[in-house]
């Protein structure tokens, strides 16, 4: 015998999770043990022909070989059915979508998902089996998910739910059935129970929330005391609402959060009741209403305090001074990209300036005047202990768009703006207990909602755990805050092996290294231009240090100069998103997973998204990089991001970066295992031309550096050290440049004299030299020779990367392999012991006796003298020699 089972108080998502399970377990018999919620026992009391439930009493136990239960695993929520739950002989299986605390027996199996109703379970493997159902079962089916989601609006609803939704709506499922039972009137009795909670209702605040608690007592049962909850709670506007109800012989507890950040599971747990994060219920034995009160408040206490100001407010905060003129206001705001500034004199918040407020100050040529003649001084401002709902409300009731936090003395601490609340409520960085109840199942990565600590454990060397457990530690104890970020980061989360560590430091990070170094041991090298210092431990790894700085750049392309500044604008100055992401390293947030543009989503779709619009305008290097990320992970440069990239080269943006920031740029290109597509990818978009101007032709270009890499390659094969590698492919792409960009190039390079010499011979030599090559006729050894004596080896890659012709090719490597190491034996004090006297007769034999043993007539020194001898010396000398 099956028995198919749901809690006590049965209500529509257990009754639709046991109808659907007749539908996966055909001889499975639904069971109610105990009562059914007042929408439930109507819609029942209409309908119970259509449906065969058994009474509990018909059971009998030693028959049960199978216990199906559903929206619940607690025994005690099952009433007389319940010990069958712990019977080892009985197969159990369980559908829910409740948080499980405790280790199941091992006789349960257990298909639980954080879902928001668990019919929305068994729908889905009725859909995955192909069973079919009647419109009227998927009306019930949705009945369930709608009850238990709010109507698809509480935040514990997932796409699952809807999707399951959307497939029963496709199979009949009709939405005025379940209209009809969801939104259904309250009765005589629940009206009375209302009114007596509103009027014993008390606003309470514990521990940092808003919450409402409230009262009653009714001499009969009366349903749908959750429902009333929501409504008292909604009326209000509180954080939480709990409604203790004394009811016949049981005191209902019932309790609803109406703030993402609140969870109320806790304290009715403490009560021994159960139910979600967002909704929860308690059914205790007894009169005793008011220490059951009491018991709740002390449990209360325990609930984690809320989102307050001083937890999301940026810090510190750029202000100006209220003497300040309007025309510098302008360029700060153009500098910080700021649509704002606090106003301040003497520390002291006066005022705040925003970009409308500068912008109609200049149109009326107001440039020259102080900011506090237009400054708005009704300041709503708030303290750092007010908390997240109430920031929301300031903002949406006086219509702002930034809230300074001020302390007792009216001095600025922070600031938040509408940006950064509105990132809390949609984004993914938030504290790990102010997270959704439920994380996005879209997400194919490693489990870094809200700590690194498993990854970090499993993907890291002991020995790097290790170093950063002890950096954070070192910087918890001398109040710095340091956090591993880019591409460190980036990899760990993709799995992908990069021990380069980048540790940014809150205040100064010279300071800190030169503390760690007496820690860690190690050399340190410190750059305090830029801020930065790099450690070389004793086992020769290497740890960069920066502190976190904003940049600002004064023109296109040029240099940022930089400013001292918290991590979230350290992380803003980036090039994309994906490369800003991080981890906490003090001791007691390691591991806190840093993420405040989204970059682990543009992770896992592949994408490559700049941070702003001007990104490749004040940095087009940048644009570089872009190709360069986009062939290493195989990911596509996002179409906005692309448009933002075009534009740029259309603006000619990276003709006014210096050669040997390109060339920089470039060499990491070609460096990366797929240089090549990247190389590719820059002639498609153009960016090749935007550095080195126009392409005489770009299918051949692309076929000479696969050609230069090819070759490079043989070289190292061979053993031929290959100098100036990157140089080589710099070479190839400007030979299908013009001369004046050749010149313009190679001049802005900043190469020595002895490369600036090569280059020129080759420029001016090459293409006389392939065309001489080509021709078809025979060429003799030390013909090739004097073709191609004059290039350096390097050269000869490139040479052989533009031959594009078969015999060119062979005449070429002839001279690499063979030619090019053929000298002769005889020396000049050879030929002076012979009687030659020196003089540039000793130059005309040298060369000569080269081509004769290159051309392979001389095989040894002594047959070179005996060439010598019968060119040079006259009879008598022969005779004497």
């Amino acid at each position: 015998m099956d028995i198919i089972v749901s809690h006590t108080n049965t209500d529509f998502d257990g009754f639709a999770s046991m109808l659907a399970c007749t539908k996966l377990y055909p001889n499975g018999k639904m069971v109610f043990p105990g009562k059914l919620n007042k929408n439930l026992r109507e819609f029942f009391s209409l309908h119970k022909d259509a449906f065969e439930v058994i009474l509990p009493s018909k059971i009998i136990p030693q028959e049960v070989k199978r216990l199906i239960v559903v929206d619940t695993v607690s025994q005690k929520r099952l009433g007389s059915i319940g010990p069958l739950l712990l019977n080892e002989k009985i197969e159990v299986i369980v559908y829910d979508h409740h948080p499980i605390n405790d280790p199941l027996p091992n006789n349960i199996k257990a298909m639980i998902a954080e879902v928001g109703a668990t019919i929305t379970l068994l729908v889905e493997a009725i859909k995955e089996r192909n069973i079919p159902i009647s419109p009227f079962e998927a009306s019930v089916f949705a009945l369930g998910i709608y009850e238990d989601t709010g109507s698809l609006t509480y935040s514990t609803t997932t796409v699952r739910d809807v999707k399951a939704v959307a497939y029963l709506l496709e199979r009949g499922a009709k939405l005025s059935l379940v209209s009809e039972y969801i939104t259904k009137p309250l009765n005589q009795g629940q009206r009375e129970l209302l009114d007596q909670l509103l009027e014993n209702s008390k606003n309470i605040k514990i521990n940092g929330w808003n919450i409402l608690l409230t009262t009653g007592s009714m001499d009969e049962f009366i349903g749908g005391v959750g429902e009333i909850t929501k409504k008292i709670g909604n009326l209000e506007g509180v954080d939480g609402i709990f409604t203790v109800v004394h009811m016949i012989d049981r005191v209902h507890v019932v309790a609803r959060s109406l703030n993402e950040a609140m969870t109320v599971l806790p304290p009715i747990r403490s009560l021994g009741g159960g139910g979600h994060e967002k909704a929860a219920s308690a059914t205790i034995k007894g009169d005793d209403l008011e220490k059951i009160v009491h018991d709740l408040l002390e449990a209360l206490k325990e609930v984690p305090s809320p989102m307050l100001a001083k937890d999301i407010m940026t810090r510190p905060v750029k202000t100006i001074h209220q003497d300040t003129k309007i025309e510098e206001a302008n360029k700060l705001m153009l500098r910080y990209g700021h649509t704002g500034f606090p106003v301040v004199d003497k520390d002291i918040l006066v005022g705040i300036i925003s970009r409308r407020d500068v912008d109609k100050a200049i149109h009326h040529k107001l440039g020259h005047s102080p900011v506090k003649g237009v400054m708005s001084r009704n300041i709503v401002k708030i303290k750092e202990n007010t908390s997240f709902m109430e920031i929301q409300k300031l903002l949406i009731e006086k219509d702002i768009g930034r809230l300074p936090v001020v302390d007792k003395h009216n001095a600025i601490v922070g600031i938040i703006t509408r940006t950064d609340v509105l990132k809390l409520i949609h984004g993914d960085e938030t504290p790990r207990w102010h997270k959704s109840l439920y994380n996005s199942e879209d997400y194919n990565l490693a489990s870094v909602n809200g700590n690194l600590n498993n990854v970090i454990n499993s993907r890291l060397p002991k020995k790097i755990q290790g170093l950063l457990l002890l950096i954070g530690q070192k910087a918890e104890k001398e109040g710095y805050k340091a956090y591993a970020i880019g591409g460190f980061a980036r990899d760990l989360i993709l799995g992908l092996q990069n021990f380069d560590i980048d540790i940014v430091v809150e205040n100064n990070a010279i300071e800190f290294a030169e503390k760690l170094v007496k820690y860690l041991g190690g050399k340190l090298k410190t750059f305090p231009q830029f801020g930065t210092a790099t450690l070389t431990l004793k086992d020769g790894n290497k740890i960069d240090f920066a502190t976190a700085r904003m940049e600002f750049y004064p023109f296109p392309a040029a240099m940022p100069e930089v400013e001292e500044t918290t991590i979230k604008h350290d992380l803003y100055r980036r090039d994309f998103t994906i490369n800003t992401l991080g981890f906490k390293l003090n001791s007691p947030v390691f591991g806190d997973f840093l993420d405040f543009f989204n970059g682990k989503v543009d992770l896992e779709k592949g994408i490559i998204r700049v941070l702003y619009n001007l990104s490749f305008v004040e940095d087009p290097t940048r644009i570089l990089r872009a190709i360069r990320f986009e062939s290493r992970y195989g990911f596509t440069i996002e179409e906005q991001t692309l448009g933002f990239l075009t534009n740029a080269l259309e603006n000619n943006m990276l003709a006014q970066v210096k050669p040997k920031r390109i060339l920089e740029e470039l060499k990491l290109i070609l460096s990366e295992k797929n240089g090549l597509l990247s190389m590719n990818r820059s002639i498609e978009l153009g960016i090749l031309e935007g550095i080195f101007g126009e392409i005489s032709n770009k299918k051949l270009l692309i076929r000479a550096l696969e050609e230069t890499k090819v070759h490079i390659n043989l070289y190292k094969k061979k053993e031929i050290k290959v100098d100036n590698e990157f140089l080589i492919y710099v070479q190839v792409i400007l030979s299908f440049c013009n001369e004046a960009k050749q010149k313009e190039f190679l001049t802005g390079l900043q190469l020595d004299k002895s490369q600036l010499e090569d280059f020129d011979f080759f420029f001016n030599n090459y293409q006389e030299t392939l065309q001489s090559l080509k021709n078809p006729r025979y060429f003799s050894a030390s013909e090739i020779v004097e073709t191609l004596q004059g290039y350096k080896k390097e050269s000869m890659i490139v040479l052989l990367a533009l031959s594009f012709n078969s015999t060119v090719h062979k005449r070429i490597l002839l001279y690499v392999k063979e030619f090019s190491n053929i000298d002769i034996e005889v020396t000049g004090e050879d030929l002076k012991k012979m009687g030659l006297q020196p003089g540039p007769v000793f130059s005309d034999i040298i060369k000569k006796l080269r081509k004769e043993k290159i051309d392979n007539n001389l095989s040894s020194k002594e047959e070179e003298l005996l060439w010598v001898r019968s060119e040079y010396l006259s009879q008598g000398q022969k005779e004497d020699f």
